[in-house]
């Protein structure tokens, strides 16, 4: 499945973004759109060319889902996110960016999921996820719900028109898990419906 990026920016170089995270889903955004997008769960990369672009965004409201790209001099940026200084190779880049993808918190309730280690922070119990598992439940703690057949066809890569059980073993498995760590957060299958509640 393609993981969603968000990107803020003024400058018009979305056909080299395209091209450089090609295997990713990209939306764009005005930078002075960063304001209304602080709760979002999503990955978020901000481009800053200028001081005004600095000015109109109140850096400690950030969450940790933020990449900074910044060529400015001699700027003060008062933020708890990876700020990554530019001109930078466009590997560095990328690879900055990858890394920062891999390692990315995802929370919900009393859950944290990193790589594929899920925690209860609670309680501080842990257990290890499959790739799929935890592509799967990330997935629907970001998006809060979704149809099996999205999950099916975009995260197992399975076409709509084959008979299966694999999405349900799957989520069998996630649900063990979330009991194993003595969680809250529950995952509800109404016929073709999927949803994580608390």
């Amino acid at each position: 499945m393609k993981k969603k990026i968000n990107i803020f920016l003024d400058k018009k170089i979305k056909y080299f973004l395209r091209q450089l995270f090609y295997d990713y889903e990209l939306f764009f955004f005005n930078i002075s759109e960063v304001q209304k997008n602080f709760e979002n769960t999503y990955t978020n990369i901000i481009f800053l060319n200028d001081n005004e672009s600095t000015s109109s965004i109140d850096f400690k409201k950030l969450r940790n889902n933020f990449i900074i790209l910044s060529d400015i001099k001699n700027h003060n940026l008062n933020t708890n996110n990876q700020l990554i200084k530019i001109p930078a190779s466009i590997n560095q880049i990328k690879t900055i960016t990858e890394n920062f993808l891999e390692n990315l918190k995802i929370s919900f309730h009393d859950v944290t999921i990193v790589n594929e280690k899920m925690t209860n922070v609670n309680n501080n119990s842990f257990c290890y996820l499959t790739k799929l598992e935890a592509e799967i439940l990330s997935y629907l703690i970001i998006e809060k719900k979704s149809t099996k057949k999205y999950i099916q066809e975009n995260i197992l890569s399975i076409k709509s028109t084959i008979q299966t059980s694999s999405l349900d073993s799957h989520l069998t498995r996630i649900r063990k898990k979330i009991n194993l760590i003595n969680s809250n957060i529950k995952i509800h299958s109404k016929s073709e419906k999927l949803l994580v509640t608390i």
